[in-house]
């Protein structure tokens, strides 16, 4: 039996709604998936609050993070010049290149070279390598109280005293294309420290997460033990500590923004 055309059952594949059906879907989707003004407000009310209860924990996670990063680093410094020390039988820094040039490959004691050492008839206490401005608050005292401030042996990290340090570090000499390309400071090539610039003797160096020199401090006085006090910026008393001929340690300054309060020091060191 056939049907009329406009009789047949409007049903499955086949079927269509009326056209104010299909006008009615739309209008009904399209108002559900708005979202009106109030909505929007609280959507970003909770953002807002999520932000604020995250980021400040992603902040200190993160500063924690570098400050494990500086004490793991400082460890690493104080270990290699003690590791120095034990290999040439002198700390990095306390002897120098006997020219300007790297050629001759001869060396030479830096100490008495040094603009801030007095010979007064005293041996040096130590070696103190760091920021200018910090190592001029430096005190020192030896184990019967006189203040020997003035005959600690400074390597500013600002002049090329201080990059005698570094160099002494460094695999390299003055440069692979020179006719001495070792290291007369390193003659045994031993890779002490992961090095910045290393490949270059004029800017080598070994900067903590905050871009800043780390202080180290080695003892030079084999006999003696010396106590030195570290302080902050405006004269305050950080912590002190005591140094002889078979210690070294080191320390980074940590953020600028909590500097001279929070110091961080290298492995054994308790401030």
């Amino acid at each position: 039996m056939r049907f009329p055309l406009h009789s047949r059952p409007q049903s499955g594949a086949w079927a269509s709604p009326p056209a104010t059906a299909i006008r009615y879907s739309l209008f009904t989707i399209h108002y559900q998936n708005a979202f009106t003004v109030l909505e929007l407000v609280m959507v970003i009310g909770v953002l807002s609050v999520l932000l604020a209860i995250i980021l400040p924990t992603i902040k200190t996670v993160r500063a924690a993070a570098l400050r494990r990063q500086a004490a793991a680093e400082a460890t690493a410094l104080a270990q290699a010049a003690i590791r120095y020390k034990t290999e040439y039988g002198f700390w990095p820094g306390q002897v120098q290149l006997s020219s300007s040039s790297a050629s001759d490959g001869t060396v030479k004691l830096n100490a008495d070279t040094h603009s801030d050492v007095k010979n007064d008839g005293y041996t040096l206490p130590c070696i103190a390598y760091g920021n200018r401005d910090f190592l001029t608050n430096l005190k020192s005292e030896d184990n019967k109280g006189n203040d020997i401030s003035h005959r600690i042996l400074r390597l500013y990290d600002d002049n090329t005293d201080g990059r005698l340090l570094y160099q002494a570090f460094s695999t390299v000499g003055d440069s692979p294309s020179v006719p001495y390309p070792s290291n007369p400071l390193n003659p045994k090539a031993i890779p002490f420290l992961p090095l910045q610039n290393e490949h270059d003797h004029r800017t080598v160096d070994y900067r903590d997460p905050w871009n800043q020199s780390y202080v180290l401090i080695m003892g030079l006085n084999p006999h003696e033990v010396f106590t030195y006090e570290l302080k902050d910026s405006v004269g305050a008393v950080i912590a002190t500590h005591s140094v002889s001929n078979h210690i070294a340690f080191a320390f980074s300054r940590g953020s600028p923004a909590d500097r001279g309060t929070n110091y961080i020091y290298s492995a054994g060191v308790t401030p």
